[in-house]
């Protein structure tokens, strides 16, 4: 068991300290807490650079632009942070030398006073489901903290956590494979779905899927599990859970969770229906937008929250930054960010949101060993699809493969390739007309060309707010 006092003195190697807060919080919990720090991490200081202004005042040794051998080997402990793969020979030199490796989730959940933590995992939507539970028990007064795989370290909220107070954590597939040997909890748990992702990082689908499912791994029969009853994989979840189990769809009438009837929310709770929202009212209509909702409002009702009060935010809620996101309509057209769509699945689900609009589309990028057969067939058979811009560099395959496929089979003045996102939107802009939307949404990872999927989104807002 840590704590603060055993921390103390303690020589401890920090992989990857990254940005968007990937090794911030960790990293400033354990320098004040007196440990002896040095912070390793491929990229070189200037890269960094917003990351450690923000440690300046801390004593911590940094090697930067390279891991070191000895840093894996002269330690205590290792911190392994979400971006650093299982299979790193680093971290294969700390086990071949007996050096214990942690993850921030795990050291967190040493310190964490609450056991009301509500864990939301899944490959998509689970940054939705996350924001707007927060919202709905935010809005229902209930003492709750939102964190996790988010760019909102635990460790940035862990003074504010009280044993009465909710936690909701967004939780990925990596955090889940750190923390299997703490026997993760959550008195509450989601899994959106699963579906192809991360195949860079995992042998196979069937390796990332058993990821996913250690949400509930350890649950009991008193705790919630709520899951898609739309997903096949998690559909067929329900007979390895000891959990109870509540669902959520799209397309089912349910005996217990949420669904929709018609144009009515419906949540079941086995005992009495509770018809709760009129489709019509809602900001967000596409399919995956009503699974997040649904899901979300599954959780809610669980935790009493009132029907009346669950209504009051899902028909305001517009979604979350960088997943959907209206940037901005000018001259008549909309410009959508979604650059967190970063596998095909999710190009996908974003061109259904969009039915009836004539749409032109920005894609392409770093694949992750998924399959693009059925982007291609969805951007063949979209007739509205009236361009797809896609952009170019030396990594990524993903523009090549789609440029090179659909050359074949679309007129040549429909794809365009772009060096940098100005190119991109000037591209956009200078062909769509009133009522046509532009559409960020890549279906690939962003490195190469940007340093992150946030940093592409931020400058394609910069970018068309530049117009």
């Amino acid at each position: 068991m840590f704590n603060r006092e055993n921390v103390k003195g303690k020589k401890i190697t920090i992989m990857g300290l990254g940005l968007n807060q990937g090794g911030l919080g960790i990293t400033r919990f354990l320098a004040e807490s007196k440990a002896n720090l040095i912070v390793t991490d491929l990229k070189k200081e200037a890269e960094l650079k917003p990351t450690i202004n923000e440690l300046k005042k801390y004593h911590i040794k940094y090697i930067l632009g390279k891991h070191r051998e000895e840093d894996f080997i002269n330690t205590d402990l290792v911190i392994q942070n979400p971006a650093i793969p299982n299979n790193s020979r680093y971290l294969q030199i700390a086990r071949n030398h007996g050096i214990p490796i942690k993850t921030d989730l795990d050291i967190f959940l040493n310190f964490c006073p609450t056991r009301r933590i509500i864990a939301i995992g899944g490959t998509k939507g689970k940054s939705t489901v996350s924001n707007l539970v927060y919202e709905i028990f935010q809005k229902a007064k209930i003492e709750s903290i939102l964190a996790g795989n988010m760019g909102i370290s635990v460790f940035n909220v862990l003074d504010k956590i009280r044993p009465s107070t909710y936690l909701i954590l967004e939780i990925s597939s990596w955090q889940l494979e750190g923390i299997k040997d703490h026997h993760f909890r959550a008195k509450t748990s989601v899994l959106t779905n699963i579906l192809p992702d991360h195949l860079d990082r995992y042998s196979s689908y069937k390796k990332y899927a058993q990821a996913e499912k250690l949400i509930y791994r350890y649950l009991k029969k008193d705790d919630q599990l709520i899951l898609n009853h739309d997903n096949p994989e998690t559909f067929k979840e329900k007979k390895n859970v000891p959990a109870q189990i509540q669902w959520f769809s799209t397309k089912k009438t349910l005996s217990k969770g949420c669904y929709i009837d018609k144009n009515n929310l419906i949540y079941s709770s086995g005992k009495n229906n509770t018809s709760f929202a009129k489709l019509s009212d809602l900001y967000l209509s596409g399919r995956h937008d009503l699974e997040n909702i649904l899901a979300a409002c599954t959780v809610s009702f669980i935790h009493k929250i009132p029907a009346e009060v669950i209504m009051q935010v899902i028909t305001k809620f517009s979604g979350i930054p960088y997943r959907m996101e209206l940037v901005r309509e000018k001259n008549g057209v909309k410009y959508y960010n979604d650059t967190c769509a970063t596998t095909p699945e999710a190009t996908i689900a974003a061109l259904h949101s969009l039915s009836g609009k004539s749409i032109l589309l920005v894609a392409g990028g770093k694949n992750k060993k998924l399959k693009y057969n059925q982007l291609i067939q969805t951007i063949l058979q979209e007739k509205r699809i009236k361009k797809i811009i896609l952009f170019q560099h030396n990594a990524y395959d993903v523009s090549n493969l789609l440029f090179s496929e659909l050359q074949k089979l679309v007129a040549n003045e429909r794809i365009v390739l772009v060096k940098n996102m100005s190119e991109a939107v000037r591209s956009a802009h200078q062909e769509a007309c009133p009522g046509d939307t532009v559409l960020l949404s890549p279906a690939a990872a962003s490195f190469g060309l940007f340093i992150n999927e946030f940093d592409r989104g931020n400058q394609f807002n910069q970018e068309v707010n530049l117009l």
